[in-house]
């Protein structure tokens, strides 16, 4: 069992390094990344930094940086929660769409590419033992 995991783990290592590369041929870092990622995902109806940063297993600080080198570029704007007036939720510009599609819709292609070689089966079993896996992994650090 230790080497399946250790090589599963290594897999994965190797799937957030290129990630973390992609995001710096793009000018961030990789957490700058995920969270692009969750924000363009949120469209439609916007964000808050809190639900960012469980997301992301992100420190509020490091979200709020984000966002601000974002906000200071016209990337974002905030508009106010009607749930939570506390908490403001977080919405692309129409500069920042184009900054999410650019970096985006390049990694979208890789991804599509990649999955494609595997079958409807396959695919639907990757996701499943992934979340599978994922799910036990957070569950050990409740």
């Amino acid at each position: 069992m230790y080497q399946k995991t250790k090589s599963y783990i290594r897999i994965f290592d190797q799937q957030m390094s290129f990630y973390e590369n992609y995001a710096r041929k793009k000018g961030m870092n990789g957490k700058a990344l995920q969270i692009l990622l969750w924000i363009n995902g949120s469209a439609q109806t916007g964000i808050s930094q809190n639900k960012i940063a469980q997301a992301t297993h992100s420190t509020k600080q490091v979200v709020h940086a984000i966002i601000k080198n974002w906000l200071d570029k016209g990337y974002l704007e905030l508009r106010a929660n009607p749930d939570d007036k506390r908490h403001k939720l977080i919405f692309l510009t129409a500069e920042g769409s184009q900054f999410a599609d650019a970096t985006l819709q390049p990694l979208e292609a890789l991804e599509e590419k990649a999955m494609a070689i595997l079958t409807d089966e396959e695919q639907a079993q990757l996701i499943d033992l992934s979340r599978r896996y994922y799910q036990v992994l957070e569950k050990g650090l409740e």
